[in-house]
């Protein structure tokens, strides 16, 4: 029996240049998860950790003391750590991460294996022997994937045999202009390996896995990302652990999932209605975790006084968070048939046009352009 810790797509150098405001918080949780995840690891008392891809966000600016950090944090799992190069992270061995990735690992006693040929890598556990057969990436961007020498290889019954590959999978992933090394499910399920781990898609794949328990029934796995990036890919950020194991010449393969996240964001839309815009702010993002990122859209109609007051409504309701972003350009103003009349009794046609509008929004949109044309002297 041999267990796998599976994550992939840490993006470690990615700047957060919009959130300037919580930038180094951001950065920081990264380096936080990877630690979290090789603990979880010796937890589980795991064979070996894999990295399915994207490591690193680019191959040319990261900085070399992130080189060397993560180096040194990935060398403190006790097993075996395998790196696979994504679409963000190629190589081809002019890339500069890596010369700094290989000249980290010369400064510290590690168990980690870069894996850059496109051969099977085999390795002893105990008893049990683990081959290990990558597709890594060699440019960022590819119309066809690189399982090809994989389908050619021989495999025998002897030993586990696992696939890793980088890129999109048919169906689940965004690839519209194919682009992305992209592989199908049946693809996939033709070549008899025991499993495969793939990267790319930073939600993960199955999304059932329980967590703890094993389950079976699964080939195909992407972990997606330990800790989310950005409000696109909606996961609380999940690692999988596999269990391989053999019976009569038979591999079964189990796994759970692990949750590593921290730091999450979300695309929240905020409807307003009879109950009001604080009201409705305030349910939109109820029970949401103080370490989160917001980005609240606000719709419908406000009172008002309170559309008066919105910001403030805003700052109560958000300020337990890391930070937020909220656009409400479709937020208006809720104008009664009592005001157009107060306000406009001397221009009867002003009110009778406001009156007939039916549409709170076109209401406002007239309401705003009479004002500023009485600021000006019209009327």
């Amino acid at each position: 029996m041999i267990k796998l810790f599976v994550t992939g797509d840490i993006h470690i150098g990615k700047k957060y240049d919009s959130y300037p405001e919580i930038k180094e918080r951001l950065i920081e949780s990264r380096f936080q998860c990877v630690e979290r995840c090789v603990k979880e690891a010796e937890r589980e008392h795991c064979d070996f950790f894999v990295i399915t891809g994207d490591l690193f966000d680019n191959v040319s600016s990261i900085r070399q003391q992130d080189v060397k950090r993560i180096v040194e944090i990935l060398s403190g799992f006790g097993g075996r750590v395998l790196v696979l190069p994504g679409n963000h992270d190629y190589y081809t061995g002019e890339e500069k991460v890596w010369k700094d990735f290989k000249n980290a690992l010369d400064k510290v006693d590690h168990n980690i294996t870069l894996l850059t040929e496109f051969k099977a890598y085999s390795f002893e556990t105990g008893e049990e022997t683990v081959s290990f057969y990558p597709a890594f990436c060699q440019s960022k961007h590819s119309e066809t994937n690189k399982l090809e020498w994989i389908r050619q290889s021989q495999l025998d019954d002897s030993t586990y045999h696992v696939g890793l590959a980088h890129g999109s999978i048919e169906g689940l992933s965004p690839d519209m202009k194919n682009e992305y090394f992209k592989m199908s499910e049946r693809e996939l399920n033709n070549i008899p390996v025991d499993a495969w781990l793939i990267g790319h898609t930073h939600i993960p794949y199955p999304s059932d896995l329980p967590m703890e328990k094993d389950i079976a029934g699964y080939k195909i796995f992407n972990a997606g990302t330990p800790e989310q990036t950005d409000p696109s890919n909606n996961t609380s950020g999940v690692c999988f652990i596999l269990t391989l194991d053999r019976n009569a010449g038979k591999t079964t393969v189990s796994a759970h999932q692990y949750q590593s996240g921290e730091i999450r964001f979300f695309d929240i839309i905020a409807d307003v209605k009879e109950d009001g815009l604080k009201a409705a702010v305030t349910s939109a993002v109820r029970d949401l975790p103080e370490s989160s990122v917001i980005r609240l859209t606000v719709t419908g109609t406000a009172t008002g006084e309170e559309y008066a007051e919105k910001q403030k409504i805003y700052d109560e309701a958000l300020c337990q968070f890391l930070t937020n972003r909220v656009e409400d350009d479709n937020l208006s103003e809720l104008i009664t048939p009592e005001q157009i009349r107060s306000e406009f009794a001397e221009i009867g046609f002003a009110a009778q046009l406001l009156e007939a509008l039916s549409d709170p929004k076109e209401i406002q949109m007239m309401y705003d352009l009479i004002k500023r044309y009485q600021e000006k002297g019209g009327c």
